[in-house]
């Protein structure tokens, strides 16, 4: 059985980790402008904070400040962030000891995610996986962090697939994670910051501009960088009996991987989970969790061109967990480590 995960920044401010946007955006703001097109943009971000929650979609509108001819501005202000955004990046370390039982945790969760469904779930979610029983399972993890704290987690290594089992009702099962792959590349490595495509750069002159769109468009840039690992995940995807997203929200300027999923859920009998952070939903009225969810379905659909008929199929295969423990490692916190 084939098991793909697409992990976001969830992941790492579940650690505790300042990786938020708006935590990098006073960082960058104190840090040193080199020319005037850095200050005017710092200015401008500053001023409108809360309209920058999503940076990469907000830069593509923010092109339309900037002169048709100007596309060389725009990218060493690109530039400036990213190296920016790398550096901060860099001061978000793991503040506490790694232990062994952390580490199987984070493997019993991405083996067993249905633990975190409601009864009804899970009793639609094994009969669906009726069809994919298997001795031995298989996941590959696709990770949109630039950090390497789930490597850590796991003392991964590149090209040492990380083996375990487990036991269930006298059946001994093997369990495989495969790769742990960064679509986005890393702090030091092939980093990719940028937009879906190039319907989200706002200032239409710029959409004609090579440099550009390979500086600003992501599968344009992974395509540049060389390295498969978008191919790859692409593979991965459109072969998983079980995808689950975790810590994503099913932003527009990725929406080449939500395309990717509805295709897959379209083509075959595949399974999606969606791991979610919401408000805190009240236990006497944890019945409303349904709306939330169903809105999270519908966001993702609605990068599809599905019919209606054809989505209410694919719903009954989509699970949305609100609020779990998945991957969850708090509680085996000890002492932390000295600054």
């Amino acid at each position: 059985m084939n098991i793909t995960y697409l992990i976001g920044n969830g992941f790492d401010l579940n650690l505790g980790l300042k990786t938020r946007y708006m935590d990098f955006y006073k960082y960058y703001l104190e840090q040193d402008s080199k020319n005037d097109i850095i200050r005017k943009f710092k200015h401008d971000l500053s001023s409108s904070l809360e309209n920058w929650s999503d940076l990469e979609f907000e830069l593509g509108k923010y092109t339309t400040t900037f002169q048709d001819s100007k596309e060389q501005e725009f990218i060493e202000l690109l530039d400036d962030i990213q190296d920016n955004l790398a550096d901060y990046l860099a001061t978000q370390k793991i503040a506490f000891e790694l232990a062994d039982n952390m580490r199987t945790k984070i493997i019993k969760d991405i083996f067993a995610p249905s633990q975190y469904l409601n009864a009804r779930e899970r009793q639609s979610y094994d009969n669906f996986m009726k069809g994919f029983l298997a001795q031995s399972y298989a996941a590959s993890l696709i990770t949109f962090n630039y950090t390497q704290s789930i490597e850590n987690i796991l003392d991964y290594q590149e090209g040492h697939p990380i083996s375990s089992s487990r036991e269930y009702n006298s059946s001994k099962y093997s369990l495989i994670i495969k790769k742990i792959r960064h679509i986005h590349g890393t702090i030091d490595n092939n980093m990719i910051l940028g937009v879906n495509d190039i319907s989200q750069i706002d200032n239409q002159n710029f959409r004609k501009t090579g440099e550009l769109l390979n500086h600003f468009v992501k599968p344009q840039m992974n395509i540049d960088a060389g390295t498969l690992r978008d191919e790859r995940s692409k593979t991965e995807i459109s072969s998983a009996d079980l995808i689950c997203i975790y810590g994503m929200s099913l932003g527009e300027t990725d929406k080449v991987w939500w395309q990717l999923i509805n295709k897959r859920l379209v083509n075959s009998g595949a399974v999606l989970i969606i791991f979610a952070v919401k408000e805190k939903i009240p236990l006497r009225r944890d019945y409303i969790a349904r709306t939330y969810k169903d809105k999270i379905i519908e966001k993702l659909l609605s990068y599809s061109s599905l019919t209606n008929e054809v989505k209410e199929k694919v719903k009954e295969r989509i699970f949305v967990s609100i609020n779990s423990e998945m991957f969850n490692i708090k509680q085996f916190i000890g002492a932390k480590k000295s600054a």
